[in-house]
């Protein structure tokens, strides 16, 4: 049980938070201060430096040429392409510069940020998939973001080791699945959420172990089933056969799908394998305090999507087997001991660096690769990185932050020097803000839009439902997406699976879509609320003024059983 030993006030937003025994240990194994904001406001920050899915039409820096960029062409960032920037024909080295005691070190860094090279997506070994960000090991894929080893995936985002998916979100190991989200080990699944190792499902939830099953939810180890009632096989093979994939019956089978989820209890959390855990869709873990869509992890806090150990406040980082001893870094991965980072790999004693990959013992670099005592690009002796170092961090200490307070060091950046909007960051879409309220936090906004191309375009609602009405002509137009009015277009691979499987055209855009498969899940806050069956004090993502039955674990899996 942790033990408050301070309550301290959040300098951004005022919100009181707590120090710990175990966060007091924590930082002081990580020979950093008590962090300035509450928990909350940390991960906002972490959030607006990461952009994965919004892509801009560029040229590179080196070259001249066209390229894709999540950096807009009106940034600030010198941006190469991928295969120059991972290149010998630059040197990072090129760009070091001495620390200059008269200044502030985010001054400094900033501006090292900014002449030295930028990456423009984050792709590595990928094949026929030039469309993606932050993917690796793909082949033949199509705007998918944050995905790795996958092959003829379209529209997909977080997850790996799929194939022939498409329009789906949070899927490890699937195949032949279709608008699906936190789905696992799974078989051609369509409308899918939260299922585990299931096949030939449709529009279901909370399923383990099932097949051949249409409007369920929360069974286990079930097959022949229509809205939670067992059926003959000849019964659920005539509905399928008979089945059509339009636009009414679609969202008719989802209203229906609601109706039965608001009678059936939910669990409070997420969590499975795990032990001392709190904090949503956390499995085969242990002792992860406020931690969310972590796996295989322990000792942690404050962490979202993780595979990473005794770690605090880190987003999108870890991987398996060695990443452990991390600080308020974004994207990083195997990694050890480094503090205030953004997007290094295989490294280790790093603090404040960006894309550094196979470092050890660098302080405020950038873009390096098999360095070791670096500050700044420059190269130093182990003697004189440590003495210097030593005397950067007190300057940073009493360097005077922007509301007056004293302590540069044990901070990650501030928004202000990112080079990407708050719209176009992860901080958008899961702490949504208008353009006001984001300059007005100190966050920066993007205004700059892709050009749309002059094509011929339909409206998404007055498409054809049947998708045998659908020519190829329809690769030729633009359709206009009913929800936020962009244009988006149907690819040839995309088509060819609609066909296949007997689906309507999507009337949304992919990023609409996107959204929507988002917003299925809970906002990645912890509440105090009661179990409605016995009564028992509960932490929940179910806030209480929500109308769902929420069970605690025991109840819930008393329910089912």
């Amino acid at each position: 049980m942790e033990k408050i030993i301070e309550v301290k006030q959040c300098r951004k937003c005022g919100a009181d938070f707590d120090i710990t025994d175990r966060d007091r240990d924590f930082y002081k194994k990580m020979e950093v201060p008590d962090p300035k904001m509450c928990p909350l406001c940390r991960m906002q920050r972490l959030l607006s430096f990461r952009n994965e899915r919004v892509l801009y039409k560029a040229k590179c820096a080196y070259s001249g040429q066209d390229m894709l960029s999540m950096y807009p062409p009106d940034t600030k960032a010198k941006v190469y392409d991928q295969k120059i920037w991972w290149s010998d024909k630059w040197d990072p080295m090129d760009y070091g510069r001495d620390f200059n005691f008269n200044k502030s070190f985010s001054e400094q860094f900033n501006d090292l940020r900014i002449d030295t090279p930028r990456i423009n997506l984050d792709n590595t070994n990928n094949e026929n998939s030039e469309y993606c960000n932050d993917c690796d090991d793909l082949k033949n894929c199509y705007l998918n973001f944050n995905v790795s080893h996958g092959e003829d995936m379209y529209y997909c985002s977080t997850g790996g080791y799929a194939r022939d998916c498409m329009d789906s979100f949070w899927i490890i190991q699937c195949e032949l699945c279709y608008e699906c989200t936190k789905t696992f080990e799974s078989y051609h699944c369509f409308w899918c959420f939260n299922c585990y190792n299931s096949s030939d499902c449709y529009f279901c939830k909370n399923l383990f172990g099932c097949k051949n099953c249409f409007g369920c939810i929360g069974l286990h180890q079930k097959e022949y089933h229509i809205f939670n009632k067992p059926v003959k096989k000849e019964e659920f093979e005539k509905l399928m056969s008979e089945f059509k994939f339009t636009h009414e019956n679609i969202e008719k089978t989802k209203e229906e799908l609601k109706k039965l989820d608001q009678k059936l209890p939910h669990k409070n959390l997420e969590i499975i394998q795990s032990e001392d855990c709190i904090g949503d869709y956390i499995t085969n873990s242990k002792n992860c305090t406020y931690c969310f869509d972590v796996m295989e992890s322990r000792d942690c806090k404050y962490i979202w999507d993780g595979i990473i150990n005794d770690s605090y406040d880190c987003l999108n980082c870890g991987s398996l087997p060695a990443t452990d001893l991390m600080y308020q870094c974004v994207g990083a991965y195997n990694t050890t001991n480094i503090k205030f980072c953004f997007r290094c790999e295989f490294s280790s004693e790093l603090s404040y660096c960006e894309y550094c990959s196979n470092c050890k013992n660098c302080f405020g670099c950038v873009g390096l690769r098999h360095k070791n005592y670096c500050i700044f690009n420059k190269q130093y002796s182990c003697e004189e990185y440590k003495k210097l170092l030593a005397k950067i961090i007190d300057h940073m200490n009493k360097t005077r932050l922007p509301d007056g307070q004293a302590g540069e060091y044990g901070e990650y950046m501030s928004s202000e020097i990112g080079f990407i909007g708050y719209n176009d960051s992860l901080a958008q879409y899961r702490l949504p803000l208008t353009k006001e309220e984001a300059l007005k936090q100190g966050f920066k906004w993007n205004d700059y839009k892709n050009p749309n191309p002059e094509i011929d375009s339909v409206e998404g609602k007055i498409l054809p439902e049947n998708i045998e009405e659908i020519t190829d002509e329809i690769l030729n137009k633009r359709i206009k997406c009913e929800q936020d009015g962009k244009y988006f277009r149907i690819i040839p691979q995309e088509l060819k699976f609609y066909r296949k499987h007997g689906l309507a055209l999507p009337h949304l855009c992919q990023d609409c879509r996107h959204y929507a498969r988002m917003a299925q899940m809970n906002p990645r806050v912890l509440c105090d609320r009661k179990c409605s069956n016995c009564g028992m004090n509960i932490k929940t993502t179910y806030s209480p003024e929500r109308p769902e039955t929420v069970y605690c674990e025991k109840c819930y899996l008393e329910s089912i059983n």
